[in-house]
């Protein structure tokens, strides 16, 4: 369940820019900066109970590589000690993107995931326009992809950084939008629309203005072809998803924001007590 989840947080958070060319897709970023760190606890309802089933993790850094800047994002989804019983998991992706294009470079996935274990690395090369993909999983042998890189795509996690500095408050309500998305070593076209401007209680009790948006994934894909996914996102310059809820075959999972520390901006969506 939490598996699952963590793929829909990934993949909502990208869904929210056009199919623009690479060129115009990356205008500036306002929205983070180095040393953030957000958390989310993930909850899923057993039966008629809801019970806290683990946390994912978003980070940023920056480093020097051949004498240019590039992001160093993070991010771990990871069951509590109280659930590993049920169904363990520990997953760790990172991401390095250069910090004037936001051009992708390297992306890496670790995964275990009651007991299924996965690496799957992604290496971007723009001048041939291809994307180098190499996947093991458990004993199977490695495999080796090719991906031609299309407009707008990007991974899974620097999707979710360049996703939040667009400016989402300005996307007309209902309008659909569409974006690529490098998934392991498959390209998905995932659509989404706002909603509504809402305000949020967090399980905190913690108030947020928020931009509601409905997610539609591309049916065929991991996902049903049908709007399941719900995102309240800050309506603010962090673009921060406060509360995430996702209908799964047999329940519903949630996501609520956990802490977020090291933010670039104000977080003015916070309604006073």
């Amino acid at each position: 369940m939490i598996v699952n989840l963590f793929k829909k947080i990934t993949i909502l958070l990208v869904m929210l820019c056009p199919a623009w060319s690479q060129a115009q897709c990356y205008e500036g970023n306002k929205a983070f900066g180095e040393g953030e760190d957000i958390s989310y606890t993930i909850s899923y309802n057993w039966g008629p109970i809801w019970v806290d089933a683990g946390e994912v993790t978003f980070k940023t850094e920056m480093e020097k590589k051949q004498e240019k800047q590039f992001w160093h994002f993070t991010s771990t989804g990871k069951t509590f000690h109280s659930y590993d019983v049920l169904f363990k998991v520990r997953d760790y992706y990172e991401t390095w993107v250069d910090a004037e294009t936001f051009h992708t470079r390297n992306f890496k996935r670790y995964i275990y995931e009651g007991g299924y274990t996965l690496v799957n690395a992604l290496n971007f090369d723009y001048e041939k326009k291809k994307i180098f993909s190499s996947t093991k999983s458990n004993n199977n042998p490695v495999r080796f992809d090719t991906i031609p890189i299309q407009p707008c795509s990007f991974d899974m996690l620097a999707a979710v950084y360049f996703t939040r500095t667009i400016d989402i408050a300005h996307i007309p309500m209902y309008q659909k939008r569409m974006v690529s998305v490098v998934i392991d070593d498959q390209v998905y076209n995932i659509y989404i629309r706002p909603l509504a401007k809402e305000v949020v209680e967090n399980s905190d009790g913690k108030r947020y203005n928020c931009i509601k948006l409905s997610a539609r994934m591309v049916e065929g894909t991991i996902f049903k072809g049908d709007e399941d996914v719900l995102v309240w996102i800050t309506d603010d310059e962090n673009h921060i998803p406060v509360y995430i809820e996702a209908k799964i075959l047999v329940g519903t999972v949630k996501a609520y924001l956990k802490e977020a520390k090291g933010l670039k901006n104000p977080m003015k969506a916070l309604l006073k007590e």
